[in-house]
């Protein structure tokens, strides 16, 4: 790649890296305002479940999706479900104005998105063993020029021809190249569906004392405004959390 173009990308790849957002809570009623490994944090406490929120990193990418994690604990003494589908966000723009809701990112749907880019993956990665192959299909045939001097004259002749032998060493360069692009996009793959299984909270019965956790995604809060406000609605059982967040540029 050419220099000034790599350097272009480089300074474009620093610039864009720091612009990031941040995440602060405010506790309401039932509420602490907490700190967790460094990031804020906030506790609710309703009549029979506790809810944790933190986000899942100290910065957000400006304008990318928001990622939290959600603990609760049922503290009741029957069986409470809790389905994802009943988490809310709305973002408020101000007095007078009407919210906004804000798409929650469940597990089935990003489990989705992931399968949709391998399918992508895979067709990229054909199309390149593809082209390997026909490099390799190409790489026996040779073709060269000598220059010939004689009383008459000068000439150039050309000479072309076939090796087998650089053609099968090319052939099984490219088949070990294939097997390794393919198998490092399907292990990639992979590994990306287990996190979305281990880490992303799914709907569940906690049963009394039990805690349950997990990620939770958001899409990102609309408006050029710096400071962005939404209301995150968590309910577990009759119990109904309610946080304010407010995100705005990380500073320093």
């Amino acid at each position: 790649m050419n220099s000034k173009i790599m350097h272009a990308v480089l300074v474009a790849m620093t610039a864009a890296g720091c612009v990031s957002d941040r995440v602060r809570f405010s506790a309401g009623p039932g509420q602490t305002a907490l700190v967790r490994d460094g990031k804020p944090a906030v506790s609710s406490v309703g009549k029979e479940s506790v809810v944790l929120l933190s986000r899942t990193g100290r910065d957000i990418p400006a304008g990318q999706r928001v990622g939290f994690v959600v603990a609760m604990q049922n503290r009741g003494k029957a069986p409470q479900n809790f389905t994802v589908s009943e988490i809310q966000v709305e973002q408020s723009f101000g007095a007078g104005s009407t919210g906004q809701p804000l798409e929650v990112l469940t597990f089935e749907k990003l489990q989705q998105e992931e399968k949709t880019r391998q399918v992508v993956s895979a067709i990229l990665v054909g199309v390149a063993a593809g082209a390997n192959a026909a490099a390799a299909s190409q790489a026996g045939y040779y073709r060269s020029n000598s220059t010939i001097y004689t009383p008459r004259g000068t000439y150039i002749a050309t000479t072309t021809g076939y090796s087998p032998a650089a053609a099968a060493i090319a052939s099984a360069n490219a088949s070990a190249q294939n097997a390794a692009m393919i198998e490092s996009s399907i292990a990639q793959g992979q590994e990306n569906l287990a996190r979305l299984e281990n880490e992303y909270i799914k709907d569940h019965t906690l049963l009394p004392g039990e805690w349950y956790g997990g990620t939770v995604g958001i899409a990102p809060p609309a408006g050029d405004a710096k400071q962005k406000t939404y209301q995150i609605r968590v309910r577990v059982g009759a119990d109904v959390h309610v946080f304010d967040a407010v995100q705005e540029p990380a500073s320093g």
